[in-house]
């Protein structure tokens, strides 16, 4: 899309916006502040001034720059007003006019899973210490610090039992993703073995980055050339199962980073996340059937699962339909952690803010498990829960649902 067209674009979403109201109390940053300029609602309308000449962008920058992208008011917008695409346009002109070399390298060092795992490597070689979180915070000095995650361990579990498994009926791609496989490699284990339980394999393919934290900070150009090479990675029609809901979300909407693309809206199509691909295949029925688990366990929505993908029902069934399980409610539940990608390290306050006021929620709830959907949500809820003394166990759906067959529950480390 040409500057010009990508301008006239982002304007015209911006006229869909009838200035209701009903974004704010949906709004995390909203209703920690109370400031409208920390609302969807007067974002937008900023990004709208910036668009007819009235403010300058780099003006609007810091508004921009607060907000976690987490789409919520999408869901409560009785007019459909598509704010992702909004803020992902308007960061993206912002970037180009006023680029922020320190923001590109820690996406950059995030999204490399060969670059991540040299931090981690730093983190244990300086024990102790407080490692950032991307390398280029040791080079800029320019975003603040944040402890460095913890990569699961190995999970020994027993060899699937040939004779208890349904016939193969078919193939899948399994996305791997960035942070997901260097951080939480237990998550695809289960999730390879849940789909082998449901009757399929995972087609292995060799496949990058998707590009979803690329688009959701606004460097689309970076992002569609993530996309395009994903959709040469994985060519066909076979389902593409995805187990991190930013990356879900972000795939399913190629069709908007690529608008003159076919291929990307085809592409796009074939996305399902893996709770979605398990429900839709029956296989409530058979956790029914699973040994169980014994526990209590409670449901984080991560943002782009219930407000990118509008999937919410899915994963509470599938938890709910394991025996033993006592499934309580979370106040909240779609109220963004403060994960947001990279936000934590860049908005480190509000980022704060809203981790404690989830981790108040979970543990209200006095549930000895929580489970959610995507890495960011896992890494961050697991952070809370190592400075609260680790009273509730932090784990993905997928790694839940397996345990609920091997009865070897994966607890955090």
């Amino acid at each position: 899309m040409k500057p010009e067209q990508a301008s006239e674009h982002l304007q015209e979403l911006t006229t869909h916006c009838i200035r209701c109201g009903f974004c704010l109390e949906s709004c995390p940053t909203f209703v920690e502040t109370g400031n409208e300029l920390s609302s969807p609602r007067g974002r937008i309308y900023l990004v709208r001034s910036a668009t007819e000449g009235k403010l300058k962008w780099e003006d609007i920058r810091p508004s921009l720059d607060s907000c976690l992208g987490c789409r919520a008011c999408e869901t409560a917008c009785p007019s459909g007003v598509q704010y992702g695409q909004i803020l992902e346009f308007a960061r993206e002109r912002i970037s180009k006019d006023h680029p922020d070399k320190a923001k590109e390298a820690l996406l950059g060092s995030t999204t490399s899973p060969s670059m991540l795992r040299t931090q981690l490597g730093l983190g244990r070689l300086l024990p102790g210490k407080r490692i950032p979180a991307a390398l280029s915070k040791l080079l800029s000095g320019e975003v603040s610090e944040v402890d460095r995650p913890v990569p699961q361990s190995e999970v020994r579990l027993p060899d699937l039992d040939s004779s208890s498994l349904p016939a193969v009926k078919g193939e899948v791609y399994l996305l791997e993703g960035c942070a997901m496989r260097v951080l939480f490699p237990r998550v695809h284990q289960a999730t390879r073995r849940l789909l082998r339980r449901a009757g399929y394999t995972v087609h292995e393919v060799n496949q990058g980055c998707c590009g979803s934290m690329h688009a959701h900070s606004g460097y689309l150009d970076a992002a569609r050339q993530m996309a395009e090479a994903l959709i040469h990675a994985m060519p066909g029609d076979l389902p593409i199962v995805v187990n991190s809901a930013g990356c879900g979300s972000t795939i399913k909407e190629y069709g908007h980073l690529l608008p003159n693309s076919e291929a990307a809206t085809a592409f796009g199509a074939r996305v399902v996340d893996a709770s979605e691909f398990l429900h839709r295949n029956g296989f409530v029925t058979e956790l029914r059937k699973s040994n169980g688990l014994s526990t209590k366990v409670t449901y984080h929505d991560a943002c782009h699962l219930s407000h990118g993908q509008r999937i919410t029902a899915q994963p509470r069934e599938l938890l709910a339909a394991i025996p033993g399980i006592e499934l309580v409610p979370l106040a909240e539940s779609d109220m963004c952690c403060g994960s947001a990608g990279i936000y934590n390290v860049l908005q480190p306050k509000m980022a704060r803010s809203l981790l404690e006021r989830k981790y108040a929620n979970i543990a209200a709830t006095e549930a000895a498990i929580v489970a959610t959907g995507n890495p960011g949500c896992h890494a961050w809820i697991a952070q809370a829960a190592r400075e609260h003394g680790r009273k509730v166990s932090v784990l993905h759906t997928m790694e839940l649902l397996e345990a609920a067959f091997t009865g070897i529950a994966p607890f955090e480390d």
